[in-house]
């Protein structure tokens, strides 16, 4: 009888992507699992393919870019834009070149499976609002080591994240508004359920409780972090005749959005309303007002996911243990939100 991976991790109780880690003398699996895997394969007198043992010790020196976005455009994006530049500039100092992939329409539903079973790659970086646990465990099972950037959550499998200080940079933006007078502030909220929006109401909270205020669900938008939904969302509270002093904006893009909605009604940015954006997109500074924004040093977050990818190929870190790096965020003040 011919012996597969497959085979040895059904007779062995456990994923292949566990085999190949006993095979390929990797941490991460626990003695008693390490042990009974042998057996099995010391029994069936299993050969490892050459070939994919080359793959998995990593020699094709390619890194995969996977971008699991909500439109096919997003290089246009520039936040995906400054973190790729990151992992470019990284990947080429490690002497590996960069493989992109990104989500396809809904007519390729399994084009995630077979990014992990054609193996052009020695491993993966993920980013994208449309990341399915689904996806990860598949990666997992296979042995393919992969880092996110943006933080995740999962009980099943150890993640590798790369994020920004998604909580203090709100609290910091918030508080700046606060500081300049501002007590009425509005908040555009992203994407829901996601663990940098939650972060980000997290710290605006935390800034208005520490000013003796509190959240207040008539000065809550919902912009699905998109500046043609923040624009109909501000419209609508305007016309609604709700009166506030600051907008605090998960991202920039939403920011601009709302801006043209109030500048449309008479609105004074700056005089009227403070206005804070997140990310610091190249195009804040030339907004019209130049856009005050939380800075995310998005090269930076690039380049540790590279950083942090080597390692796991390496070898230099134990894979079955989750590990998350975040870079600090920094407040950029610009003519949006000057001082009264």
């Amino acid at each position: 009888m011919s012996y597969t991976l497959e085979s040895i991790a059904k007779l062995s109780g456990v994923s292949r992507g566990t085999v190949s880690r006993v095979i390929n003398n990797q941490p991460g699996v626990k003695p008693a699992v390490r042990e009974r895997v042998l057996g099995v394969i010391a029994e069936t007198g299993y050969v490892p393919n050459p070939q994919a043992r080359s793959l998995a010790g990593g020699r094709t020196e390619n890194i995969g870019v996977v971008v699991f976005g909500n439109s096919p455009l997003f290089l246009s994006h520039h936040l995906f834009f400054e973190v790729l530049q990151g992992i470019q500039s990284h990947s080429t100092l490690n002497a590996y070149d960069l493989v992109l992939f990104s989500n396809r329409s809904d007519r390729d539903a399994e084009y995630w499976k077979r990014i992990g079973d054609k193996r052009k790659v020695d491993g993966l970086i993920i980013m994208g609002e449309r990341i399915q646990e689904s996806y990860l465990q598949y990666y997992y099972e296979r042995d393919i080591p992969f880092v996110l950037v943006g933080k995740r959550l999962s009980d099943n499998i150890p993640l590798f994240c790369v994020t920004s200080d998604y909580r203090k940079g709100a609290y910091e933006g918030t508080k700046h508004l606060l500081d300049q007078g501002q007590r009425k502030i509005v908040l555009i909220r992203g994407l829901l359920n996601t663990y940098h929006e939650n972060e980000r109401y997290a710290g605006y909270v935390q800034a208005l409780e520490e000013a003796g205020l509190g959240p207040d669900e008539s000065l809550m938008l919902y912009g699905q972090a998109e500046k043609q939904t923040a624009y109909a969302e501000m419209s609508r509270l305007l016309e609604g005749g709700v009166t506030f002093d600051g907008v605090f904006s998960g991202n920039d893009l939403m920011a601009f959005g709302a801006i043209e909605a109030m500048k449309e009604r008479g609105l004074r940015i700056s005089q009227d309303v403070a206005v804070v954006g997140y990310d610091d997109i190249e195009a804040a500074q030339y907004f019209a007002p130049p856009l005050t924004s939380v800075r995310q040093d998005k090269r930076r977050i690039g380049q540790e996911a590279t950083q942090l990818l080597m390692r796991l190929l390496h070898n230099e870190i134990d894979r079955s243990v989750p590990s998350d790096i975040i870079i600090e965020s920094r407040l950029v003040i610009r003519d949006s939100s000057h001082s009264r």
